[in-house]
């Protein structure tokens, strides 16, 4: 199964003694089924600050794997309850080891589309650095994202 999709992408961070950072996006995708699991790619965009960068959304139940390889490549696991540490790449340097404690994972996400909402914490070097509320909405229909 590989279908063309639609992706609504909204993301809030908020970083200490820091204005709420928003990103607001819809951008085409490829949704396929591989080994009872299902992925979500798609190409970044001057918008995010990932130009270059393609996304591949790994979905398995609560866990979600967000793999980005091109331009600035990283690995971040996200899992209901736990803590996990990976390494992600700035557009501004050199990569760093982020860890993410995840609170919330909710996937509808099935052959028809659904959505996919993350709530998680980073930390770098062990010190909070912001909270994070992600959506991403899947969609056949255009007129639904």
């Amino acid at each position: 199964m590989k279908k063309d999709v639609w992706l609504s992408i909204s993301s809030k961070q908020q970083f200490a003694d820091c204005d709420e950072e928003r990103i607001d996006l819809v951008t085409a995708a490829t949704l396929y089924e591989r080994g009872g699991k299902y992925y979500i790619a798609y190409e970044e965009s001057e918008l995010t600050g990932l130009e270059g960068t393609r996304t591949t959304v790994k979905l398995d139940g609560k866990s979600v794997a967000l793999i980005r390889t091109g331009t600035f490549p990283s690995h971040m696991l996200f899992s209901e309850d736990e803590r996990h540490v990976g390494l992600y790449q700035t557009p501004y340097g050199a990569g760093m080891t982020v860890a993410t404690h995840t609170s919330r994972v909710r996937n509808t996400v099935g052959e028809d589309g659904g959505e996919l909402v993350i709530d998680y914490t980073v930390e770098v070097d062990h010190s909070l650095m912001g909270e994070h509320h992600f959506e991403m909405v899947v969609s056949t229909d255009p007129m639904r994202v």
